[in-house]
C-alpha cells in the first residue's frame, strides 16, 4: 500500500493558491464522508499558521504514527553534520549482526529489510509508553540480517534499527538526542504519546498539528528541487528521503507522508502532512483508520482546496 500512497501526491496544477479557510472546508467535507473528527493546520508561504477544530482541539496533542519518522531521519542527520555519524557507515559498527547495510540505507528503507517485526508486536505494547526499539532490534537479529538487493521497501524495523542506532553514537537516549537535535531547533516540542510511545522512533511521537508544521517548515525546504541527504526512488517518480517522500516539481519540491495506527476497538487513528512547491503547507489528523481510496480522496481535496484545480 506505502508504494502506491507515494503515488498520490502532488501532481498538483499551478494555479492560484487558495485561503487556509477553503482548505479546512475541504478537509471537513473529507470527515465527514469517513464519519471522523479531526483538526487541520493550513500555513501559508507568509509562514502564518491557522488551526481548525473539526472535532478535534486545536491546541490537541495529536498521534502522529508514522509521521514521527520525519523526526528520527532528521535526528540522523544532524548527528552526521556534527561528525557523531557518517551516512556510508555500516550499520554493524554500531549495532553487531547488520554488516550488509549503511546508516543511509535504514533511513531511506534500502537497507534489504522486507519484514516488519513491529507488526507482530504493536498491539501488545499499545498504552505503555516504553519505547522498544531495542526490542524490534533483537527478534531482527535473531531471524538474521538481510544481505541487501531488494531494493526499496517499506518496513519500520528500518526506523527501530535507526533509534539504536542513534543511541550508540550519540551515546545518549533516542527521545533526548532527537529532541536536542531535531526538534529544539525548530522550536516546537513533542513528547512520547501515552497510547503509542511504545513505537517512538517509527510511530509514537506525539505534537500539536500546529507545532508539527513548524517543524516541517524548519526542516522540509520546498524551494530547492534537491533534497538534503539520501534518498531513495520509490517509483513514480516520487523519492524516499528524511522520513519523509518527496517529488520535483515547479523547480521546487513537494513533500509529504501517510500516518495510520489502526488496532480496533482500542485506537485508530491517522496523519497526513503536505509541504507544496509554492510553500504551503498542510497537516490533518483524525480519529479513524481509513482505506487506501479514502487516503486518496483525502490527498485529492487538499490539492484540490489548495489549487485552482
Amino acid at each position: 500500500m506505502w508504494r502506491a500512497v507515494a503515488l498520490l501526491c502532488c501532481f498538483a496544477s499551478t494555479g492560484t493558491a487558495q485561503t487556509p479557510d477553503h482548505v479546512a472546508a475541504a478537509v471537513g467535507d473529507w470527515l465527514t464522508e469517513q464519519g471522523a473528527r479531526g483538526v487541520v493546520a493550513v500555513r501559508s508561504p507568509d509562514a502564518e499558521t491557522n488551526v481548525f477544530d473539526l472535532g478535534i482541539a486545536a491546541d490537541a496533542d495529536i498521534e502522529l504514527a508514522s509521521l514521527s519518522k520525519a523526526i528520527t531521519a532528521v535526528c540522523t542527520s544532524e548527528l552526521v553534520k556534527t561528525g557523531a555519524l557518517r551516512w556510508d557507515d555500516p550499520v554493524a559498527k554500531y549495532v553487531p549482526g547488520f554488516a550488509d547495510m549503511t546508516v543511509a540505507d535504514l533511513i531511506t528503507h534500502q537497507s534489504g529489510i522486507t519484514q516488519d517485526a513491529t507488526q507482530i508486536y504493536m498491539s501488545a505494547w499499545l498504552d505503555d509508553p516504553t519505547h522498544r526499539a531495542a526490542e524490534i532490534v533483537e527478534h531482527m537479529q535473531k531471524r538474521g540480517a538481510p544481505t541487501g538487493g531488494a531494493g526499496l521497501v517499506y518496513s519500520n524495523d528500518n526506523y527501530a534499527l535507526a533509534a539504536v542506532v542513534i543511541e550508540a553514537a550519540s551515546e545518549a537516549p533516542y527521545e533526548q538526542t532527537c529532541r536536542d537535535l531535531a526538534l529544539t531547533p525548530a522550536g516546537v516540542t513533542a513528547h512520547p504519546s501515552p497510547r503509542s510511545g511504545a513505537f517512538l522512533s517509527w510511530g509514537g511521537w506525539s505534537i500539536t498539528a500546529k507545532d508539527y508544521l513548524t517543524f516541517h517548515a524548519h526542516w522540509f525546504d520546498t524551494q530547492s528541487n534537491s533534497l538534503k541527504g539520501p534518498s531513495g526512488d520509490f517509483g513514480g517518480g516520487a523519492l524516499y528521503g528524511l522520513g519523509m517522500l518527496a517529488r520535483p516539481r515547479n523547480g521546487g519540491m513537494n513533500h509529504w507522508h501517510f500516518g495510520a495506527l489502526c488496532f480496533p476497538d482500542r485506537l485508530n487513528v491517522g496523519s497526513y502532512v503536505v509541504a507544496f512547491f509554492n510553500d504551503w503547507r498542510v497537516m490533518v489528523a483524525y480519529d479513524a483508520c481509513v482505506d487506501w481510496p479514502a487516503m486518496v480522496a483525502l490527498d485529492g481535496a487538499v490539492v484540490g482546496a489548495v489549487f485552482d484545480n
